[in-house]
């Protein structure tokens, strides 16, 4: 009986080092290429510059490229939990992306902290489901106030993805209580295709005084802006994000000129001191940022959170439900009892005309 319980002994002290010894790994599921390529680009710097500034070589990445499609997310989230047992799962950029393995990651019991993806209006897809980007629909009010200097009949030309399909509800509940008199008018239309010229037509015949371009990736966005420059070439262009890529803006070039938009802060914006550290060493190593929103920043970030919950050896769901967030690289900022981020908010740009 000894020996069986001496052996015993040496295999859970074995299983014990076992464990020990193995790395702590993070699954980054992102767009690596395709339209939102520039995203990916940015979380993917954003964890590799994190990881090296704190100095956490014993932390592990694996990034996945889930193209911000549904189908692509579950699979390569599942490889993630399912076979390279991940510790924590991070990234996700693209609204579709996450809703479709909420079931999945609530499952495995890992928490999961997204730098880019939200669930909208959407509440209790997971307990440990935390978004440290705020949610799109949120950015539509600030831009309103700028929409409405042009007339009360805003024409909406929209995707049917998640993320479009957030917006496009936003917009036909918020825009008429704006005032009495406004209205929407709305026409579908499939990016992929990159054909907007029968739409464009029939909006503009609708007597509208603004165009709202709710479409997602970069090269939608870019065919649907020419195509409206040239068969409507004063209707005023609004959107969310897109106007600040620098995809986008190398494409269209002076074309973007005094277009307005709704995005987050910028990274300096953003920063706190330790933010303005990374920035220093992001341009050091890449350049300018690829986003006006601050992508990076928030990858940067949340490897900070994780690795810093995993050095503390808190769950890193309890680590971020303790409150009030000062010493991060993101001014102050909390989660809500959902997950969803609170303190960090959106803001209206205009591209410079000059």
């Amino acid at each position: 009986m000894k020996i069986k319980i001496f052996t015993l002994a040496l295999l859970v002290i074995a299983l014990a080092s076992d464990a020990a010894s193995q790395p702590y790994t993070i699954g980054i599921p992102a767009p690596l290429a395709g339209a939102n390529m520039a995203a990916g680009t940015e979380l993917r710097r954003g964890f590799e510059l994190g990881r090296e500034f704190f100095q956490a070589d014993d932390v592990k990445l694996i990034f996945e490229d889930d193209a911000c499609d549904s189908a692509k997310s579950l699979t390569v989230n599942k490889k993630l939990i399912e076979i390279d047992h991940v510790s924590a799962i991070s990234g996700i950029y693209c609204n579709t992306s996450l809703f479709s393995v909420t079931s999945l990651i609530n499952r495995s019991g890992l928490t999961a902290l997204t730098t880019g993806a939200t669930t909208g209006d959407q509440l209790g897809v997971g307990k440990k489901i935390f978004r440290l980007w705020p949610a799109d629909q949120l950015a539509i009010k600030p831009l309103f106030l700028e929409i409405l200097k042009r007339g009360k009949r805003l024409c909406l030309m929209t995707e049917s993805d998640v993320y479009s399909e957030l917006i496009r509800r936003h917009v036909n509940k918020s825009w008429p209580e704006q005032c009495a008199e406004c209205s929407v008018v709305e026409e579908a239309v499939n990016a992929r295709e990159h054909e907007f010229r029968t739409p464009i037509t029939r909006l503009s015949k609708r007597g509208c005084d603004s165009m709202f371009l709710n479409l997602a990736g970069d090269d939608g966005f870019i065919s649907a802006f020419r195509q409206v420059k040239i068969l409507a070439p004063n209707l005023p262009i609004f959107a969310l994000y897109y106007p600040g890529s620098a995809g986008v803006q190398k494409a269209l070039g002076d074309a973007l000129k005094g277009v307005v938009y709704a995005d987050l802060p910028s990274s300096d914006g953003a920063a706190t001191p330790l933010g303005l550290k990374f920035i220093e060493l992001y341009k050091k190593r890449h350049g300018e940022f690829l986003l006006s929103a601050p992508a990076a920043l928030l990858a940067f970030e949340a490897f900070r959170l994780i690795n810093e919950a995993r050095k503390q050896g808190v769950p890193l769901d309890e680590f971020l439900r303790r409150g009030p967030i000062t010493d991060g690289a993101i001014k102050e900022y909390s989660f809500d009892s959902d997950g969803a981020i609170e303190g960090l908010g959106f803001v209206v740009r205009e591209i410079p005309r000059d």
